[in-house]
């Protein structure tokens, strides 16, 4: 098995906390636990990491709702929600609430997430060993700096390069809560511009404490996606670009479904991998229970069905593409209508980052600078549409953008790519106050110091 920075088992060790040698570490305040006594040697430190992953596994964040929302989010043209989950309904129609229960999870998980990496960061000293330090710092760091990433695209106004983007981000989470004297009641928002630094910061940092393989590209790869983000574009054409280059991992051309069946594909430079034990879920959670909608050997039905594909996307393909004829199937399960297959199996792996990716940065940035580092723009577009069985183009800025949206679809980048290339949603325009989830009900209620999204 590779690293498990890049491959997360979702073992079930923690949710709300952990015990190891008979210490206990718990995220939620309680006075009784001292956190000198919680984390006193290296394995318990390095339990409570293990930890901070498998949060990050759940069906809150990667699992599902990391990849699921931010497509059903923008889902005009592109998905049709069928299902009963009211939470999920809502956010397709645009429609959320304060209360919603999947935004309120998902930001409570970040934020478990985000304590248990800080809970590690502020017990290091206990760790002997220099280049084991190292590594469980560089760890840390990555969960903390990508969990900020996501939560700001989430619940705040997209970053925007031409402005100082002093509009509210999140709440920067830099201290460990682990009794209630460590509690804050009253923590602002920082602005985008600050969170998107600290995002940087951390990623950053974490690439030069890691040295094996696996850790240090899935730290890069969510870097190049970060400055993606941010419309520095030398800065993600360059990193792509070592990614393409210097890493190990490398387009598969075989099958296309290869990445989301297989562990440790050559394409899968960070994922989740899961397993009949070990899953987001098969019922209420989990991205096959929603995506998938067909009859097993068995005749058993798989999947929900609760999201098909638009039509309209799907007629976008050629006819002759790999990613319309092998990737989209006709449902005959729960439901009928047009499903994706990266999501058929409800324990198949989870590519957060695939170096795919890295081939659509390069040539967005490539085009948009002018220059050829590495490859050209249409070297690397019509590398992806060669494996597709496409022949080649010459490119612009919107078909280079049209395959991206291809390539990456259903893969949870639709809303964070239109935001970021100011493409309408439906009738919203990319900045509309209504493509940004309120704060959660329960924190506003908790933290005066929080200012709520407008409109909620």
């Amino acid at each position: 098995m590779k690293s498990f920075n890049k491959n997360i088992l979702i073992a079930g060790l923690f949710l709300l906390g952990i015990t190891s040698c008979k210490k206990e570490l718990d995220i939620q305040p309680k006075q009784s636990i001292s956190s000198d006594v919680a984390l006193s040697t290296t394995a318990d430190v390095q339990n409570a990491l293990i930890g901070a992953y498998t949060v990050l596994a759940t069906g809150d964040l990667y699992g599902t709702n990391l990849v699921f929302i931010p497509d059903l989010y923008a889902n005009d043209g592109y998905l049709n929600w069928t299902g009963s989950f009211s939470t999920y309904r809502d956010i397709s129609n645009k429609s959320i609430i304060s209360t919603n229960a999947d935004v309120g999870r998902t930001w409570n998980a970040a934020y478990k997430a985000i304590n248990v990496a800080n809970t590690v960061l502020g017990a290091l000293n206990v760790v002997t060993d220099a280049n084991t330090k190292n590594v469980i710092e560089g760890k840390a760091l990555f969960i903390r700096g990508i969990m900020h990433f996501e939560l700001v695209r989430l619940w705040g106004l997209p970053y925007d390069p031409a402005t100082p983007n002093t509009n509210l981000g999140v709440p920067i989470m830099t201290k460990a809560i682990k009794t209630t004297d460590d509690v804050i009641k009253n923590i602002p928002r920082s602005t985008v511009a600050d969170v998107y630094t600290a995002v940087e910061n951390d990623l950053k940092t974490a690439i030069t404490k890691l040295s094996a393989v696996d850790d240090k590209y899935a730290a890069m790869a969510f870097l190049a996606r970060v400055y993606l983000q941010e419309g520095k574009f030398q800065l993600a054409r360059d990193l792509s670009n070592d990614i393409i280059t210097n890493s190990p991992y490398s387009l598969i051309t075989a099958s296309l479904e290869t990445p989301f069946r297989v562990k440790n594909s050559n394409e899968g430079i960070f994922e989740i991998q899961q397993n009949d034990q070990s899953n987001a879920g098969s019922a209420n959670d989990g991205l096959a229970t929603f995506y998938s909608s067909y009859l097993n050997s068995t005749g058993g039905k798989v999947g929900r069905g609760d999201a098909s594909i638009n039509t309209t996307f799907y007629n976008s393909y050629s006819t002759t593409d790999k990613r319309r004829t092998d990737m989209i199937y006709d449902g005959n399960g729960a439901k009928s209508g047009l499903f994706t297959r990266k999501w058929y199996n409800f324990f198949d792996n989870i590519p957060v980052c695939r170096i795919t990716e890295q081939y659509l940065i390069r040539a967005e940035t490539n085009f948009r600078l002018g220059t050829s580092v590495g490859a050209t723009p249409a070297d690397d577009i019509n590398t992806l549409r060669t494996r597709a069985g496409l022949g080649p183009i010459v490119p612009t800025l919107d078909l280079i953008l049209t395959e991206r949206d291809k390539e990456l679809a259903f893969e949870g980048f639709r809303l964070h790519d239109y935001k970021r290339t100011k493409r309408a949603i439906g009738a919203f325009p990319y900045n509309s106050p209504k493509l940004i989830f309120p704060i959660p009900d329960r924190e506003m209620s908790a933290n005066k110091g929080l200012q709520q999204n407008p409109g909620y």
